[in-house]
């Protein structure tokens, strides 16, 4: 038996594969303008992230590891619910094989993704050793004096927000793009940095904040989430993303962490792609190309067509707008918060 529930059981992180699946993960996502619904049967878990309501609804679907039986279910749950689209994963996570749903299976599409996945068995020698090109810029930016610090303060988060604006800024002059709100960085910071579930990192010029990156770790595996940079012409040179990974990956390695999966790419060598510039960059550090699958399914053919032709595009022009007075609502409830002594229950049902 399937059941959805607006609050995670007591057991819930043992019963998670990924990140993505995690109650921190979940209350960030909340600045988002999504609402987490946990997904669980007596074997497997996901996280559904809705936004919207009824014919405007849609939801992402995290459910890593899980077998197709499962997600089948808990798309004829979310269908109970009203939610007439559902994709499962996103560019940097999805299901394996065993996940994918049978061919031909009606208003459900599949999408291959790809990611390299560094093994760090070996040791740090070997590791750059096996590097094809990484290794000369992690030296060219020791050489440039650039410095990889965690973010501990709040000067360091608005520095790690603030590049990460940057570059939302530039990515959306170009596509669509999704501009991360700085009290999203927070929460995520606040609910998991602790634990090292998310370890944020921002390399340095003396004072000048050059690249930010943070990545979410679960079990064996630390994966690249999100990251920003500068595009000032006199910086870029000194190689700052390429100076973050590598203080991640060894930190990783420190810490036990078996793999580093450098997140999603397309793999193309066609340099006038624009996608290329990401793939390049991930296959120096000598990783090996796997691949995972994310899965749509149209669940309401009506409500999808009216979400294709009006509410997608009204988002991707407005989303930053509001955002923006999402993060304002957040920054009030700080300054008003006052101690609840009636938590929630957990598992609670979702009315």
């Amino acid at each position: 038996m399937i059941r959805v529930t607006s609050t995670p059981p007591a057991d819930w992180a043992e019963r998670i594969a990924a990140a993505s699946q995690s109650e921190g993960f979940a209350e960030a996502m909340r600045l988002m303008g999504y609402r987490p619904l946990y997904v669980w049967s007596a074997e497997n878990a996901a996280l559904a992230l809705v936004r919207g309501w009824r014919l405007t609804a849609r939801a992402n679907l995290f459910a890593t590891g899980a077998p197709w039986a499962f997600l089948r279910g808990a798309l004829d749950a979310l269908t109970a619910r009203g939610v007439p689209y559902v994709k499962v994963g996103d560019t940097m996570w999805g299901v394996v094989a065993d996940g994918v749903p049978p061919d031909g299976t009606p208003r459900l599409s599949v999408t291959p993704r790809h990611t390299f996945v560094l093994d760090l068995a070996p040791s740090e020698a070997d590791l750059l050793r096996g590097m094809d090109g990484a290794e000369r810029k992690i030296r060219k930016a020791e050489r440039e004096g650039v410095v990889v610090r965690p973010v501990e303060s709040a000067a360091d988060l608005a520095a790690f927000c603030q590049l990460s604006h940057e570059t939302s800024d530039r990515v959306r002059a170009r596509t669509a793009y999704t501009d991360f709100p700085p009290a999203f960085f927070e929460t995520l910071h606040e609910r998991m940095a602790s634990t090292g579930a998310a370890r944020f990192y921002v390399a340095w010029h003396d004072t000048a904040p050059l690249a930010a990156c943070v990545f979410l770790t679960h079990a064996d595996t630390m994966l690249y989430y999100l990251g920003g940079s500068t595009r000032n012409r006199e910086l870029t040179t000194k190689q700052a993303p390429t100076a973050v990974f590598w203080r991640a990956i060894r930190d990783a390695k420190r810490l036990g962490v078996r793999y580093f999966d450098l997140g999603g790419c397309t793999p193309t060598e066609d340099v006038n792609d624009s996608r290329h510039g990401v793939y390049a960059f991930k296959k120096r550090w000598g990783g090996r190309l796997e691949a995972f699958y994310n899965v749509e399914a149209i669940l309401s053919p009506f409500a999808y067509r009216l979400q294709e032709r009006v509410v997608t595009p009204l988002w991707d022009r407005l989303h930053p707008m509001y955002f923006r007075l999402l993060d304002a609502a957040h920054a009030l409830r700080r300054l008003t918060r006052v101690p609840t002594s009636s938590p929630v229950e957990p598992g609670a049902q979702e009315g």
